[in-house]
């Protein structure tokens, strides 16, 4: 079973991203709550954590973690430039909000 950690400021991406994952049985939701958030350092092994690329600090976020978890972009539009230079510069996987649930899944489950 893989952990997911959402980590976005906007609540609808929370929300629904939530509910895509719950639908499938190999993946567990990880509520970003401050202790997780605080002992993001202590996440399981197997944990994937999904960054808003909205966030402020999405940069430091991406170096402290992609070399202990799967780090996954998500981007509400198909228009962020720096998203090419993300994925050549560390291991990062993206969807965005018209990528597929079906693909989405595959992606944090590590299909793709």
């Amino acid at each position: 079973m893989n952990h997911v950690l959402i980590l976005s400021d906007t609540h609808h991406i929370v929300k629904s991203l939530s509910l895509l994952i719950r639908t499938e049985p190999f993946l567990h939701v990880l509520d970003a709550t401050r202790d997780v958030v605080r002992n993001i350092n202590h996440l399981p092994d197997n944990s994937v954590i999904i960054v808003d690329m909205n966030l402020e600090n999405m940069e430091t976020l991406i170096k402290q973690f992609s070399g202990k978890y799967r780090i996954v972009l998500y981007s509400g539009s198909l228009e962020i430039i720096d998203i090419p230079i993300h994925l050549q510069t560390t291991d990062c996987r993206y969807f965005n909000a018209y990528t597929s649930p079906e693909d989405i899944i595959k992606i944090l489950l590590g299909c793709v």
